[in-house]
């Protein structure tokens, strides 16, 4: 029998993305599912496993929405080694069943060389730096993320800035509100289409009010939350925001004019043009 996670696989798989757009689907936590009208599959900092609990004793919310057996990503972007965006579990097993390539942060090339992913499909990047993949063209770009959490310092951690069809879509990685992340509005004549932004405020992250805060000063025409159902029985303390509502809310007081898009987990949505 099909599950609900087999049948978004297969939904992504047969999609037919209209030129022009790009469509994404949102894995929870920091994790997507990018597709463009070539066919091309970009999964972000997908989490297939629920390695954190045997770590942190943390144990994810729901059952991965796309299983690792099930998954067809053509490229895996990782924004920095922390196990719920570089699975230690998950993508070792992804690696040998699939020619998969993977990009990501030197330390993370790091780790997928030490789990035996062969070299010539691991790419480093780093800050200021670009990779054409295809009809894609990433760049890493600016995060701050400082999860507090002494041997779990993440020095090269990004977000990135993804173009293809025309669009601009930003990924902010897991990332604290930093001047340099609002020069994404002023570093281009063409604006940011989409915004792809944590909300959580916890582990070295923005809250939501800064976040809307980011997006009024970026004003991308999409505004995506996430980070902010990944865990079961975890609330994140007391600075923690854990309702896309509050993005909303204070990205209107701001005057924000964009859509701000609260997706369900497993649930898509098209990205096009102003």
């Amino acid at each position: 029998m099909a599950t609900l996670a087999q049948t978004l696989a297969q939904i992504i798989d047969a999609t037919q993305v209209r030129p022009g757009t790009v469509m994404a689907w949102w894995l929870g936590g920091t994790g997507f599912v990018l597709k463009t009208s070539a066919g091309t599959q970009v999964y972000i900092d997908p989490y297939f496993s629920n390695c954190v609990a045997q770590i942190f004793g943390v144990e994810r919310a729901f059952p991965p929405p796309i299983p690792v057996e099930d998954a067809a990503p053509d490229l895996v972007i990782a924004t920095h080694w922390h196990e719920d965006h570089l699975d230690p579990e998950g993508l070792p097993i992804l690696a040998r069943r699939s020619d998969t390539q993977f990009l990501g942060p030197p330390s993370c090339r790091a780790r997928l060389l030490g789990w035996l992913v062969p070299a010539d499909r691991v790419t480093a990047i780093s800050t200021g730096e670009s990779h054409t993949f295809r009809d894609v063209r990433i760049t890493a770009v600016a995060a701050r993320h400082v999860a507090g959490i002494p041997g779990w310092e993440t020095p090269d951690a990004i977000g990135l800035l993804i173009e293809t069809e025309g669009l601009r879509i930003y990924h902010t990685g897991d990332t604290e509100y930093d001047l340099r992340l609002r020069a994404l509005a002023y570093d281009s004549a063409r604006p940011i289409d989409a915004m792809l932004t944590v909300i959580n405020g916890a582990g070295g992250n923005m809250n939501a009010h800064e976040a809307a805060l980011l997006a009024w000063q970026i004003n991308p025409n999409l505004i995506i939350p996430m980070h902010h159902i990944l865990w079961k029985d975890f609330s994140g303390g007391p600075q923690a925001t854990l309702d896309p509502a509050i993005l909303a809310d204070t990205y209107r007081k701001l005057g924000g004019v964009g859509q701000v898009a609260a997706l369900a987990l497993g649930e898509g949505v098209e990205i096009g043009p102003r």
